[in-house]
């Protein structure tokens, strides 16, 4: 037996409508559950449940991962669009010793005489300046897309 309601403009049961422009537009609320069972209309404290594929779940696992391995590998190396690679120096106290370093451009936040003769620093950790994110630039867009299937 079919579920319809009749409508007739004036009697009977009132149906819920948007206009937009000059056509009046059935509004509905999204229910899920089996024919004549309601499971729960769906709000933001009751969600539509959605299943995702596998290869889906696991391209995303896989994003999650790069990000986390991301936040491990570069540590304090902060990209900087000039070219430049910036890095950020804790206190130094007397306890602590600074290897040699060369070439810092432009230093701020240190106290005068905390730091001497800093000339010609490159290649710092042992990624070139250009190299501002290996990691990101390592990830191709193409490869992703081969792995995700819309069904």
């Amino acid at each position: 037996m079919p579920d319809n309601v009749g409508y007739t403009p004036g009697s009977g049961a009132t149906i819920a409508a948007d206009e937009i422009g000059t056509a009046l537009y059935q509004r509905m609320k999204l229910i899920y559950g089996d024919d004549g069972v309601n499971a729960g209309d769906v709000s933001i404290n009751n969600g539509l449940p959605v299943q995702g594929v596998g290869e889906l779940i696991e391209v995303i696992e896989s994003l999650r991962m790069t990000v986390q391995a991301l936040t491990r590998s570069t540590g304090l190396l902060t990209p900087d669009v000039s070219g430049r690679l910036r890095v950020l120096i804790d206190s130094i106290s007397a306890s602590l010793t600074l290897a040699t370093v060369s070439t810092v451009g432009v230093v701020s936040n240190i106290a005068a005489g905390t730091l001497t003769a800093l000339n010609n620093q490159t290649q710092m950790g042992g990624y070139s300046a250009n190299d501002q994110i290996p990691s990101l630039m390592q990830m191709r867009a193409d490869v992703l897309r081969g792995n995700i299937t819309v069904t």
